[in-house]
């Protein structure tokens, strides 16, 4: 795991955390706040950094000010910090394989610290447009954005918002991510390896973040000398197969196939093993999902119950005040799982 160096904490996070600890755990609900100036002078600190931390409280429903009153804790307690939301771009994408590791790695770490996990998915049909009043609708803590579809433009909105967010998929603000590059650059390995000349490359949509860094970090690493045919697919097993159906029409066998997720792998060899007269080709996947072990095919350990756990205390820590200023990234370096099996026309890994 590679982490940010790490400036100190600022002044007014430290202000946030004492509030807490001093004040607002021991006060009644509607109960006021000393005044900006008491609370200069008994914590000696700026009235500047007095007022930001009441504006980080108050943006996280803690408490509340009046104009010509001064700030109150909150009166209802259902709306202090008590959730992480795990939000997706799609209630299909709940049944990938290898989410189940994550959600049960954010369940427990948030359980662990004290909150609540909700899941919440995003229909996209209800357009890009509606997606920041969706995920931060009814919110009680901070959000972690398992979505590769969000644009520059969308996370802007997000940070607008000034919600804890953690991103699992950008390299922006708090971020906890998979090195995609890296694990490109494993599946090359394996190819020059098992010295193989013709491969094709099974990938997800194109413009995804890490379908592009998995492509980058494959290129980079990959032997000019070796033939390589990119077709890319949704993540669904059923057209990746059709992909690959309609491709070894036009072409010939290729010596292996590196897909870019274990569910298009899984489709690569339904399409391998009905193919007449295909002989033993092997495949590759990402996530080393339990489609890898039931298959028996390579796969990169993307270390998904690691990156989720770390997901989840980096947003704890980021809603109770505990974290720098951003950027904070973590990336975790993938792992590569061999198999020795291949397809066969007959159905039956050798």
């Amino acid at each position: 795991m590679i982490a940010p160096r790490r400036p100190p904490l600022p002044l007014y996070f430290r202000l946030i955390a004492q509030l807490r600890r001093t004040m607002l755990d021991r006060l009644s609900p509607g109960a006021p706040l000393p005044s900006e100036r008491e609370l200069c002078e008994r914590f000696q600190v700026s009235r500047i950094t007095v007022r930001r931390a009441l504006d980080e409280l108050v943006a996280q429903g803690e408490i509340c000010k009046r104009h010509g009153k001064g700030a109150f804790k909150t009166r209802s307690e259902s709306s202090r910090v008590r959730e992480l939301v795990y939000v997706v771009y799609r209630t299909a994408m709940l049944a990938t394989p290898g989410r189940e590791r994550a959600i049960r790695a954010l369940a427990e770490t948030a359980e662990r610290r004290g909150y609540h996990l909700v899941i919440k998915s995003f229909h996209a049909f209800a357009g890009d447009d509606n997606f920041c009043d969706f995920a931060c609708r009814n919110l009680h803590g901070g959000l972690l954005l398992s979505v590769q579809e969000l644009s520059e433009t969308l996370i802007r909105r997000l940070q607008r918002q000034k919600v804890p967010c953690v991103f699992l998929n950008h390299a922006a603000d708090y971020a906890v991510r998979a090195d995609f590059r890296q694990a490109g650059a494993l599946a090359a390995a394996w190819v020059v390896r098992r010295q193989f000349q013709n491969i094709l490359l099974l990938l997800p949509p194109a413009d995804l973040p890490d379908t592009e860094a998995f492509q980058a970090g494959f290129a980079d690493a990959l032997p000019a000398k070796v033939n390589c045919a990119v077709r890319h697919t949704e993540y669904d097993r059923a057209m990746a197969a059709a992909t690959l159906r309609s491709m070894l029409r036009e072409t010939t066998l290729p010596d292996a196939v590196v897909a870019g997720d274990d569910l298009l792998a899984a489709g690569a060899l339904d399409a391998l093993r009905a193919f007449p007269g295909a002989k033993p080709i092997p495949v590759s996947g990402v996530n080393d999902s339990y489609l890898a072990a039931e298959l028996n095919f390579s796969s990169i350990d993307l270390r998904t119950a690691e990156c989720a756990a770390q997901a989840a205390e980096l947003l704890a820590d980021l809603i109770e005040g505990n974290t720098p200023p951003p950027p904070a990234q973590y990336v975790f370096a993938p792992r590569w799982h061999e198999r020795l099996s291949t397809s066969s026309p007959q159905g039956v890994s050798e």
